[in-house]
């Protein structure tokens, strides 16, 4: 089995309370990590949710089966519609 190692060429730092501080130590102890590795992963995996959510379009069966409606029978263009796509530096 391998073992990748990162290199570590940048560093964060933020001050804290230090009740907040112990709260995190009695969290990363718990799971047997050391503070910064807890704070990493934590941070690591909350970020790639965050990014997950806002790139990711979710739709329920119903929701899917009207868009597949809409893209396969597309309305027929309104006035406005027309008068916008006609717009100069569009």
């Amino acid at each position: 089995m391998s073992v990748t190692v990162e290199k570590k060429d940048a560093r964060i730092e933020f001050k804290t309370s230090k009740d907040i501080k112990a709260l995190l130590q009695d969290a990363a102890n718990t799971l047997g990590m050391d503070l910064s590795s807890f704070l990493i992963s934590t941070a690591t995996q909350r970020a790639k949710e965050i990014i997950k959510e806002e790139k990711l379009l979710v739709l329920s069966k119903q929701e899917w089966d009207r868009f597949e409606q809409v893209l396969n029978n597309p309305p027929k263009p309104t006035k406005e519609l027309k008068e916008l796509m006609n717009l100069q530096g569009f």
